[in-house]
């Protein structure tokens, strides 16, 4: 279906809640893209004020039909055949709930909900909706990832032995401070570890990644998990900030992640004032993965737009690439082809809630292995 010959006719869509930051990304997605037609906004009046504050336009939602409730949205406009779940993770199942009644389509946020009970409602009513549903997962458009599963799947490493990734980041609350409220991020209030004063929500929950990207890149699934936490960066953090995890996939090879809140907001700050220093440590988002195998390996910066890939040969000669590549761009492809999707075309989405579940029970095994002190096995 080509939408500049005039025969793709777009899909109607909603957006639930701008809370998540890659709400946003998949709003401005669809905003430049034929394929879709934003007609309606639901957004609590806090977060509305923060997106006209930012863009200093106080027009920014006036084109959209804009409401304070997902409910009334919805009933409002029957119209509507896709929403983006945007709310805080605690909000999703309600959000997919109203959806799933409704024959909306969906697209879900990296973490639709670690209460496992809700996930399996939502399993049953996408199954029985008969609704379209993906997860956004915004680490595996990066070229660097496809690339190094390509070179998995080839065999260039041997048999894999180890991998290390770490996710860094900033801690969003910030400026998101559900983030930091752990009945928001989690779901509900959970202490870390018996009679401790921090609680489950922080940065296992808001990094996903490393985990599926485990999954993705090997094929094979997480055998078992250890994890611990580190004293927070942070005193004001209510939940963890700094987190590491040992694990083993059911193919034999060790795991060592680490996602982090490991870069300060203050020194992110300064760089943000000195516009020439973005590029420089301690970047927003730093994702960082090593590969060993039997026969080589590889160390890979997963998370950067200019990708240089060198690789040694037998004949002592090296081969360069270099290339360049925009995440907006792969982000709006992402929408597209669930665009199509939703007009009948053949589609593998790229991320199911079915194969995403796996990863969530992986995540909620590292909180049961930091509350017991044990290795858990999945």
């Amino acid at each position: 279906m080509n939408a500049n010959k005039g025969n793709f006719k777009p899909i109607k869509v909603g957006v639930m809640g701008l809370k998540n930051g890659h709400a946003e990304g998949m709003f401005n997605a669809m905003k430049g893209s034929p394929l879709f037609e934003v007609v309606a906004l639901s957004l609590d009046p806090e977060t509305r004020c923060k997106f006209e504050d930012r863009y200093g336009n106080a027009d920014l939602f006036k084109k959209y039909d804009t409401f304070c409730d997902d409910e009334e949205m919805v009933k409002k406009h029957p119209e509507l055949e896709l929403c983006i779940c945007g709310g805080s993770n605690a909000e999703h199942f309600r959000q997919f709930k109203l959806c799933a009644e409704r024959g909306i389509n969906v697209v879900m946020m990296k973490v639709p909900t670690l209460d496992m009970a809700e996930y399996a409602e939502m399993l049953r009513l996408e199954k029985e909706s008969g609704i379209k549903v993906s997860i956004e997962l915004e680490m595996r458009w990066y070229a660097a990832v496809e690339r190094v599963k390509e070179l998995i799947g080839q065999n260039v490493f041997g048999e894999l032995t180890a991998i290390n990734a770490y996710n860094y980041s900033h801690f969003p609350m910030w400026w998101n401070h559900w983030m930091n409220d752990p009945k928001e991020s989690y779901g509900k209030v959970v202490p870390l570890k018996p009679n401790f004063n921090k609680f489950r929500g922080g940065a296992l929950t808001d990094h996903p990644h490393v985990f599926d990207l485990m999954r993705y890149m090997t094929g094979s699934e997480f055998d078992s998990v250890y994890a611990e936490i580190a004293p927070n960066m942070r005193e004001s953090a209510a939940v963890e900030d700094m987190v590491y995890v040992i694990g083993k996939l059911k193919n034999g090879v060790v795991v060592s992640l680490d996602p982090s809140y490991a870069n300060k907001e203050y020194e992110q700050s300064r760089l943000v004032l000195k516009k020439d220093r973005l590029s420089h440590y301690p970047k927003s988002v730093q994702v960082e993965m090593q590969v060993c195998g039997t026969k080589g390996g590889a160390i890979c910066d997963l998370y950067n737009p200019n990708t240089t890939e060198q690789m040694r040969f037998e004949d002592l000669e090296y081969r360069v690439n270099t290339r360049f590549y925009d995440i907006s761009g792969t982000r709006k492809a992402y929408m597209e082809r669930f665009a199509r999707a939703i007009r009948g075309e053949k589609y593998t989405p790229d991320f199911t809630l079915s194969d995403h579940e796996k990863t969530m029970r992986v995540i909620n095994a590292c909180y049961e292995s930091i509350y017991t002190g044990k290795t858990v096995k999945l």
